[in-house]
């Protein structure tokens, strides 16, 4: 009796430490590619559905349904939000999650900044350009992420993102829009999942990005290449982008993927 108490009493202590991460361990082995909510009450519209599909690589990472605003119905991963939204974006409140949703969506301007001085400026050059150029606060980054894109462009080619440094130029000069879309629309979804924002407010980011989003792409292809620009400028070499790139893949040729499902409008 005493050996069962015993036992019992250290698995409590074991998932009072890390039942949150068994839970989203086994998630993580469940998890299908491209799920749908089985909960729904209604079907998205057409623009709606282009503009979760948006953040479908991002969604894919963390196991979001993809064809609803709610995300998940595990605790886990809604607390996993939680803490990712705190730590990553500051937002642990209503005020919180709708000022950064109210500013978010400028990063890629400082990417494409860079990428602006990489194509157009000689390397010894490159200070003096973004001196003349570019606003004093923004200066550091700049030209920190512009040094960056030698090696982003090897691993865009590394992970056949594209065949060769010609078609990595197509890349860059199309810019990384779709990486401040894509998180946008993330962190909306996000913030609704653990209760800081409504519905409506969730939509209203959401919808936001549609006029951006037609105009700068014609194909999903093309925006997911620019996404995972913006991506490997954020980081290219850390331990998750090869699993980043196998969502992009797995999201332009699975046929269960919302981007063959509904293609963008030409």
């Amino acid at each position: 009796m005493t050996t069962i108490i015993i036992i019992l009493v250290i698995m409590a202590i074991v998932w009072f430490k890390f039942g949150r991460t068994i839970l989203l361990l086994i998630n993580v082995f469940r998890h299908k590619a491209f799920s749908c909510n089985p909960n729904k009450t209604a079907n998205l519209s057409y623009e709606r559905q282009l503009a979760l599909s948006a953040a479908l690589i991002i969604a894919e990472q963390n196991m979001f349904y993809t064809d609803t605003l709610e995300t998940t119905k595990v605790g886990a991963i809604k607390a996993e939000q939680k803490q990712r939204l705190r730590s990553a974006w500051g937002i642990y409140s209503t005020d919180s999650a709708l000022a950064r949703l109210k500013t978010f969506g400028l990063i890629h301007q400082e990417y494409n900044a860079a990428i602006q001085t990489f194509l157009a400026v000689d390397k010894s050059q490159w200070q003096s350009y973004i001196e003349l150029h570019f606003p004093e606060m923004d200066q550091n980054d700049i030209y920190n992420y512009t040094d960056s894109l030698q090696a982003v462009s090897a691993t865009l080619i590394e992970y056949k993102i594209a065949a060769d440094s010609n078609e990595v130029q197509d890349i860059f000069k199309r810019g990384a829009l779709a990486w401040d879309l894509g998180r946008l629309v993330y962190i909306a979804r996000a913030s609704y999942t653990c209760g800081y924002i409504t519905a409506e407010q969730a939509w209203q980011s959401i919808d936001s990005i549609m006029p951006q989003l037609s105009m700068a792409f014609t194909s999903w292809n093309a925006f997911g290449q620019s996404y995972m620009l913006g991506r490997s400028i954020w980081s290219h070499d850390d331990g998750a982008i090869s699993g980043l790139f196998d969502i992009y893949f797995q999201a332009i040729s699975d046929p269960k993927s919302p981007w063959l499902k509904y293609p963008l409008p030409h």
